[in-house]
């Protein structure tokens, strides 16, 4: 197996870096798919075991490397998959906002290593410095790919446009350390609402006139426990119980540069938050829902 990229542009290395952070920040593990067209971030539930990922990311290698060359196991499995602290890739990354070139490839040194030659310019001089950070990595044999596939999720009952993450990230922050669990429930008419309830109170927060990217019609409520409404048809509505630090978890993504950020809910079951940049990243979020 061999592994070799270059990237040179700040643009790309500064929202790579922004990535890696954002994923240290959910957990402390990742599995790093490396493919011919595409890096893929997993994280799984626990990281121990065939449990469908929490966060799936992927990013194409032809808009973010100069340079990008793989050989995989043979001509049928081209992929490598890699184990790793998110965080040692993270702290590695810390200079490369302003960094003139990132290299990395696959090396064996006491053990298998990402190593990543990070060139800098000097702080006193004209010529620049060479760092090098070997980041050690557990090659995952192929019998275990499987559990590092794209999870197949139903069909979500409804899409909606989140508003801005770093607003939405102040408010769900707030609840967080009031309550444990938070109710997420969007309408065909655009809008969000969060909700918590405590012994002592309980605290919603709505948003509107946000854009409904699918509905898939009216929604039976007939065994639910959401309250009746007054402004909006019930039936138009979806909702889903999720752990609230998860979910802020992933409102750390704002560091990320997006177009567009989108909330889709199987009804009661699951919430999919999905963002995606210009540079066509895409990083998903699969919360699944808390039901008594």
């Amino acid at each position: 197996m061999k592994f070799r990229a270059v990237m040179v542009d700040t643009g790309p290395m500064r929202e790579f870096t922004n990535i890696v952070s954002t994923i240290s920040k959910l957990s402390k593990e990742c599995v790093l798919r490396l493919s011919t067209e595409k890096l893929y971030f997993i994280v799984s539930e626990d990281n121990s075991g065939p449990s469908p990922p929490m966060l799936w990311c992927e990013i194409p290698q032809d808009t973010f490397f100069s340079e990008y060359q793989i050989v995989g196991v043979d001509d049928e499995y081209r992929d490598i998959y890699l184990g790793l602290v998110s965080a040692n890739l993270s702290k590695s990354l810390a200079t490369l906002k302003t960094a003139k070139c990132l290299k990395m490839k696959l090396t064996k040194k006491q053990c298998p290593c990402l190593t990543l030659e990070i060139e800098t310019p000097s702080s006193t001089s004209q010529q620049t410095r060479q760092v090098t950070h070997d980041i050690p990595v557990i090659v995952i044999p192929r019998k275990l790919w499987s559990e590092f596939h794209e999870p197949r999720i139903p069909q979500p009952d409804m899409s909606i446009e989140l508003p801005a993450l770093k607003q939405l990230r102040t408010t769900i922050d707030r609840m967080k350390g009031m309550c444990p669990e938070v109710v997420i429930r969007a309408s065909a008419e655009g809008r969000l609402t969060l909700q918590i309830k405590t012994d002592m109170a309980k605290v919603s927060t709505r948003f509107k006139d946000l854009r409904v990217m699918a509905f898939e019609g009216p929604i039976d409520h007939s065994d639910s426990e959401t309250e009746t409404q007054t402004i909006e048809d019930i039936s138009k509505t979806c909702y889903c119980r999720v752990d609230t630090k998860k979910f802020s978890m992933f409102l750390s993504a704002d560091q990320i540069s997006h177009n567009a950020t989108v909330c889709s809910i199987v009804n009661k079951k699951l919430v999919i938050l999905c963002l995606q940049t210009e540079e066509n990243v895409k990083l998903q979020c699969f919360i699944t829902g808390i039901v008594y």
